[in-house]
């Protein structure tokens, strides 16, 4: 069996069982038919309208059969707020749908959105990711509260007193257990509710990954903004190796460095750049030569004073030479001369060696490297 085909096989029986449960549970609840006119909406509800497509399958459904489970509903001064149940609501009033079968409840505030987080959980087979992020830190955070307040009121469709006795916390792990993410993916979907919304829309349209939107996550929102007008800008998809490259830099985020990372800005070339620092190398071949750097520096200044004063500005552009300056290779543009003579106040050259006739030392021995050629 094709494997998409699978999946979609067992999406679609994992549903069916969803659907099977809350249907044992409905039946054991006295169920009453309410004027759709005496309904309103609930105002903390977290999730988005389903797709026009799937509304009128439903639509389709609900007028072909009737609505087969009831809304859950919690009764306000004269009137009904919706718990569960918005979509078949609206479309019974779309068909013209006098009366919707509904099981009323006395709810606080805390208990109806956890009944509409888990309700919605339940139910839906496609929600966004960051909505998903937002239910589950929601869900959390309502369980605690609840379970703290008195155990008893979670009592509900989905036994959460079974899950949670008295005197245990929720935890992520029991929640992965009732759920069909897992612990890892549960922390994934709640790091997204840490984006600014346009960040989150775009996690939502699949302009970013999940994974590279929670990187993006541990970033503050100011430097938030910066890379979504990069992404704007450049009209790309982020990938979660870029994300990861982002996260590294937080904290100093900039147009530039965004844009280096998510188009492959190169670097500015600063390897012919002198800076006046010696190879690894050299220094440790010269470093017992000399007793400190200031006697270094006063050589190569002796060396670089009296070659300026001695040569030609013709031949200084013809000279190419090695000179050792403080720890890394100097280079000098000169003369090429047939012959190696270097004569700098007390200093000769013969051949390749120089020595210093003014000091005895040992460490006064200077290495002079000369190529030859015409001038």
């Amino acid at each position: 069996m094709d494997s998409n085909l699978l999946n979609k096989f067992m999406k679609e029986q994992e549903q069916e069982e969803k659907q099977a449960k809350m249907q044992e549970l409905n039946d054991k609840q006295e169920i009453t038919m309410l004027n759709v006119d005496l309904l309103d909406e609930f105002k903390n509800h977290i999730f988005s309208a389903i797709t026009q497509n799937k509304f009128e399958e439903l639509k389709e459904s609900i007028n072909r059969s009737g609505v087969l489970s009831p809304i859950i509903v919690r009764k306000k001064n004269d009137r009904y707020e919706i718990i569960s149940g918005h979509n078949r609501a609206r479309c019974c009033k779309e068909l013209g749908i006098a009366e919707i079968p509904a099981i009323i409840k006395e709810y606080d505030d805390d208990m109806a959105e956890l009944i509409m987080i888990e309700t919605n959980l339940a139910q839906r087979e496609n929600i966004l990711p960051c909505e998903k992020g937002l239910a589950y830190k929601k869900r959390l955070e309502l369980i605690k509260k609840i379970g703290k307040e008195n155990t008893d009121k979670a009592s509900n469709i989905n036994r959460l007193e079974e899950k949670f006795p008295e005197g245990t916390k929720p935890s992520l792990d029991k929640l992965a257990e009732e759920a069909e993410d897992s612990r890892t993916q549960i922390q994934r979907f709640i790091r997204l509710t840490e984006l600014n919304d346009t960040l989150k829309n775009k996690v939502n349209d699949e302009i970013i990954g999940i994974r590279a939107g929670v990187e993006l996550s541990y970033i503050n929102p100011e430097e938030q903004i910066i890379i979504n007008d990069i992404i704007d800008e450049a009209n790309i998809k982020l990938s979660t190796a870029q994300a990861q490259k982002l996260r590294a830099v937080k904290g100093t985020i900039t147009k530039e460095n965004v844009l280096e990372i998510i188009k492959g800005k190169p670097k500015k070339n600063n390897q012919d750049k002198f800076t006046g620092k010696l190879q690894k190398n050299i220094w440790k071949k010269y470093k017992d030569k000399f007793a400190n750097d200031k006697e270094f520096s006063e050589l190569i200044d002796f060396l670089l004073e009296n070659y300026y004063k001695n040569l030609s500005d013709e031949r200084r552009t013809k000279w190419l030479g090695v000179i050792l300056v403080e720890g890394s290779a100097f280079k000098l543009w000169g003369a090429v001369c047939r012959t190696a003579i270097l004569a700098l106040r007390g200093y000769k050259a013969d051949n390749k060696e120089a020595i210093c006739k003014n000091e005895k030392k040992e460490h006064d021995k200077i290495i002079c490297s000369c190529w030859y050629g015409n001038i």
